[in-house]
């Protein structure tokens, strides 16, 4: 396991260090917490304000022990007593629900990949399907093949190889040892291909979801510098993405989008899934401020709405209290902030309690 730490410095630049490379012998939440505990001892690092892990049961359980244990040692050890301390992976859980998506097409995307490899794997090959490129005045451009376990690479396979759509439908109507390679046998089974007229307008219409995550992913997975802030309106972009393609009058896209729609829910809760930290990044940023998470509350759940009034009046409060936290601190207070400084509970109204129900 590895222990990163991301901090701001004396001079306010952002730093990135990796604490340690850690053998962990089994994947319980106890062993989990006890080796990010020594790790931090081993450091003399006394104050934690979240840690990021990836979606999974045992690092919920994890840091639910350390939350517990940690604060022991001091009071002061956590903001807001450590209830935000628990930030799950934006990137990951794109990750996953993109692979989710991929997961359901396995066959289109299967029967585009064959046709790409065997485009790619010799000299003469190639060479015809570059002539049916030229031949067909598509612009040219690289072909790539992608790792079958990173769907970033496959969304760049996929969107090329629809760029060359048409040439792929020449080397099929054209090319017999094309056609003969999809005679053979892989695995013991008929190899998958060659790509379909159905095969291409899955995989088009499979792509305007994995663009949303691919965009997505690109910002929140930044390390070199601050994105926090950025976070909470790439989530909530795609909230409304989907939603928006949920509606569409597409029979297949509204089918498929209200699945993805489903898989984002159901990682996130909806967006009060979130932790509310991100949102408070967003109002720090100067040009956005609190209007802009008070936009975002109203585009998901209506102006005026019950749910966007409880958001407002929510994430409001835990900005006062951190305020008052940190004044606290700074002015030498201690020992007190944690007790008298606890960040509000989230309440949904009866109206959104129904709709969690039924949901």
């Amino acid at each position: 396991m590895v222990i990163t730490s991301h901090f701001i410095d004396a001079s306010w630049q952002l730093k990135k260090l990796i604490l340690g490379f850690k053998y962990v012998i089994d994947h319980k939440g106890q062993t989990i917490s006890n080796v990010l505990l020594e790790c931090l001892a081993e450091w003399g690092i006394e104050r934690v304000f979240c840690i990021t892990v990836d979606n999974a049961t045992a690092n919920t359980s994890a840091i639910r022990r350390f939350h517990s244990q940690f604060r022991e040692v001091d009071p002061d050890a956590l903001v807001l007593d450590g209830n935000f301390l628990h930030m799950r992976c934006s990137a990951d859980i794109i990750n996953l629900i993109a692979k989710e998506g991929l997961a359901e097409v396995g066959e289109n995307v299967l029967a585009i990949r064959n046709a790409i490899q065997y485009v790619r794997s010799s000299t003469p090959r190639l060479n015809a399907f570059d002539l049916r490129v030229t031949s067909g005045r598509m612009s040219r451009g690289s072909l790539p093949m992608d790792i079958k376990t990173r769907w970033n690479s496959t969304f760049l396979m996929l969107s090329r190889a629809l760029q060359f759509r048409a040439a792929f439908d020449r080397m099929e109507a054209e090319d017999r040892l094309y056609n003969d390679y999809f005679l053979e046998m892989d695995n013991g089974v008929m190899r998958c291909g060659p790509p379909t007229s159905r095969d291409w307008s899955v995989v088009d219409k499979l792509k305007r979801f994995l663009v949303i995550f691919y965009n997505s992913t690109l910002v929140v997975s930044a390390s070199s510098k601050v994105n926090s802030y950025k976070c909470y309106g790439e989530i909530v972009t795609i909230e409304r993405n989907l939603t928006a393609l949920a509606n569409s009058f597409d029979p297949e896209l509204k089918v498929k989008a209200s699945e993805m729609l489903h898989k984002f829910l159901k990682y996130w809760e909806g967006i009060k899934g979130v932790n509310k930290m991100l949102i408070l990044a967003t109002i720090f940023d100067p040009r956005k401020k609190m209007q802009f998470a008070k936009l975002c509350f109203e585009k998901l759940y209506e102006k005026d709405s019950l749910e966007s009034k409880e958001m407002v009046q929510f994430v409001g409060d835990i900005l006062k209290c951190m305020f008052m936290e940190y004044n606290t601190r700074f002015r030498g207070s201690t020992g007190q902030s944690s007790q008298s400084n606890q960040a509000p509970s989230f309440q949904p109204s009866q109206e959104s309690q129904d709709q969690e129900t039924d949901r």
